[in-house]
């Protein structure tokens, strides 16, 4: 309570000046017991007072204190209120008077109790002289009750006729209520509780059954006997509620509106609209006229409503995003009937005149309000980048190259090329149209394209090396008529001859660019022209040999050298036996060497053996196997089997070739016994000493 009472002393200091008034003085004389004249306030005060309003003002109450002073004297008071800044009584003038009548205005705006303390500070007569305070009496105590405060929940103005409403309000715990009906309104119930330490009254009306507006009061005493501010709560009776959708309602071209009906009296209401939707609102983007019943749970009564959606369409801007600007002037007009302009440089007019690159906007409004806004860019045309890139290119054979177009400003690009490459560059490995198209930090953007065609490189072939004998010439070729040709010894016809052994090399290009080299070695030659056969590539089997005689044709001058390569010999005649190339060089007595060389390919022998000669017992039959699988046997029998049996004497050869046609033989003696060793054993004997086969014997030859 302390601190409550602290921020209201503070409050007070504000006002004291302003708020508290001062009323007539009305005389009262006091002096003491010992006759000496003293200041004091008089004990016969109202301690706790009501807060008094009815809406009108802040909740105050006037109260009075009587102050005694000295008779036949003029004496000043001072007082505070809550320790507020002192205050002299009587506006600062003399009190000529033995009593005086205080009135103060104190405030309760809170939902306390608001306590006040009233002192008397100092007392001096005319002359200064101090006049003594009655300790006992010098300040007074007063309590200010708030004022009641009655809440009025959710309190409808608007009923139907003959209809039973239920309304909740809440007054004080100990306070008591009263309800002030109009005529024809009937309180059907009263319920009181408490919520909170508050009371809470649920009351049950029934209004009359005839259309009008009428007024309640409601009244509120608390414990203490104060009143409330006087609820004064009006209600019109209607016989049906009103469904409002408003007025027609101005959409433009991409907006939507909510259509939510106003309804003035609460209830439970069914809706149903005229799209089929059935809420208590509809979201719509198209124009039309849309309905709405709207249905009274309660008594089943309908109200219809219906409003128009207009659509209006945004005004058309017909602006590139990217302008050109064209001449050092360059206008822009998007006037439309009826519409209002509005340029990012402040211009209203419908058309507006350009000399610089920048960014620039304009919004156009129609005479229905709907707005379209345009952005664009302007760009003088001679800050606009230049593209160039070749028409068409020429390659030759399997060349590549890197293209890239060629750009007038430095600057930052995008770029997009048919490729999907985004680089500045690209490979060029294959034939085919490139188109690329640029583009600006602006979006300002070209396309240019170029065709790149693949020649082939002239197919050229002097042949190969070749030989040229004294007094003989050759005629070389370069081919592709219609080419330019550089030779290295300074000719540019297609055909040269050649006269003398070196080096021939010519460098053929076509209208296009293309070219090819191709080189030829003469060797010349002093003597006569000869050449040198060594015979065929010969193919035997191994352990076989084969005779190779050196051919010579021409007429070499004599006397002629053999020399063989990888063999021994230095003959026109030798033999080989082994696997390899063998080359011959043959050298006239003019130092003219020429060559040829055989290969010898050697193949694996069948190996073959029927075993060592063999006697065995007559009538057995001998198995003989070659050895060796999927060749062809040939035996002394005709057989021609891998496996053949015998079981007669004689002598056996076969003969077996493989798959290279190798072949290889074997041979076996079979011989049979005439007389055929016996060898008997009994089968038992019985060592026992009774005379009967006591001895073991062996029978036979």
């Amino acid at each position: 309570m302390t601190s409550l009472r602290q921020r209201i002393t503070n409050l007070l200091s504000i006002f004291c000046a302003g708020v508290f008034t001062l009323a007539i003085p009305v005389t009262l004389y006091s002096q003491n017991n010992t006759g000496i004249a003293t200041v004091k306030i008089l004990p016969d005060y109202q301690v706790m007072y009501c807060s008094s309003t009815n809406g009108v003002v802040v909740p105050t109450q006037e109260i009075k204190l009587k102050i005694s002073g000295p008779e036949n004297k003029n004496w000043f008071v001072s007082y505070s209120i809550n320790n507020s800044p002192a205050v002299v009584l009587n506006g600062n003038k003399a009190i000529n008077t033995s009593a005086y009548e205080l009135s103060l205005l104190l405030k309760n705006s809170s939902n306390y109790i608001q306590d006040y303390t009233i002192e008397l500070k100092d007392a001096w007569l005319e002359d200064l002289s101090s006049i003594k305070l009655d300790d006992d009496n010098k300040s007074a105590f007063i309590q200010v009750l708030p004022l009641p405060k009655i809440e009025l929940e959710d309190y409808k103005t608007k009923t139907k006729i003959k209809s039973i409403k239920e309304y909740s309000i809440l007054i004080g715990k100990n306070s008591v209520f009263e309800t002030i009906l109009p005529v024809g309104a009937e309180l059907i119930d009263k319920k009181s509780s408490i919520h909170n330490n508050r009371q809470k009254i649920d009351l049950k009306v029934k209004w009359p059954d005839q259309e009008g507006n009428y007024m309640v009061k409601f009244i509120e005493t608390d414990a203490f006997g104060c009143n409330s501010d006087t609820i004064y709560a009006g209600m019109e009776v209607v016989e049906e509620f009103d469904v409002n959708l408003g007025e027609d309602c101005n959409i433009c071209q991409g907006e939507s509106v909510t259509l939510k009906p106003c309804i003035d009296l609460p209830s439970d209401y069914l809706y149903e609209w005229s799209t089929g939707k059935k809420a208590d609102s509809i979201i719509v983007n198209k124009a039309g006229t849309y309905g709405l019943t709207v249905t009274d749970q309660k008594d089943n009564q309908k109200v219809t409503a219906s409003v128009d959606v207009i659509m209006h369409e945004l005004p058309e801007i017909e602006i590139d995003d990217r302008v050109v600007l064209i001449g050092q002037e360059h206008t822009i007009d998007i006037y439309s009937d009826g519409c209002t302009y509005l340029w990012s440089d402040g211009s209203t007019k419908s058309t507006n005149t350009y000399s610089e690159s920048g960014d620039y906007s304009v919004t156009k409004t129609s005479e229905h309000g709907c707005s379209n806004t345009k952005v664009f860019k302007a760009k003088l045309k001679e800050d606009i980048f230049n593209l160039e890139l070749p028409e068409i290119i020429h390659m030759c054979g399997n060349e590549k190259m890197t293209l890239g177009p060629g750009l007038s400003i430095e600057q930052e690009y995008t770029y997009y090329w048919n490729t999907e490459s985004n680089e500045r560059e690209i490979a060029i490995e294959e034939a085919g149209m490139y188109h690329v198209t640029v583009t600006d930090t602006d979006g300002y953007y070209k396309t240019a394209s170029t065709y790149i065609h693949y020649h082939p490189n002239p197919i050229l072939d002097l042949g190969p090396d070749l030989v040229l004998w004294e007094g003989d010439s050759v005629v070389l070729d370069a081919k592709n008529e219609g080419s330019t040709y550089i030779w290295n010894n300074g000719e540019t016809g297609q055909k040269i001859t050649a006269k003398s052994g070196g080096v021939y090399t010519v460098e053929v290009s076509d209208q296009y660019g293309c070219s090819n080299k191709d080189t030829l070695f003469i060797d010349y030659r002093h003597g006569r022209k000869f050449g040198v056969f060594a015979g065929e590539n010969h193919t035997i089997c191994r352990g076989d040999s084969v005779f190779v005689a050196v051919m010579l044709e021409g007429n070499p001058v004599a006397p002629v050298t053999y020399n063989w390569i990888n063999a021994q010999g230095d003959t026109p005649e030798l033999y080989f036996k082994k696997d390899g190339i063998y080359c011959v060089e043959v050298t006239d007595a003019k130092g003219n060497r020429e060559s040829d060389c055989i290969e010898i390919i050697t193949n694996a022998t069948p190996v073959v053996d029927l075993g060592k000669d063999l006697t065995s017992y007559p009538n057995k039959i001998i198995e003989l196997d070659a050895g060796i699988s999927n060749c062809v046997y040939n035996w002394s029998t005709g057989e021609i089997a891998q496996k053949i049996s015998v079981d007669s004497e004689g002598k056996y050869w076969v003969k077996v070739t493989n798959e290279h046609n190798c072949t290889s033989t074997d041979t076996i003696q079979i011989g049979y016994l005439e007389d055929y060793p016996y060898v008997g054993l009994p089968k038992a004997f019985s060592p026992n000493g009774d005379g009967h086969n006591d001895v073991l014997y062996i029978r036979g030859t």
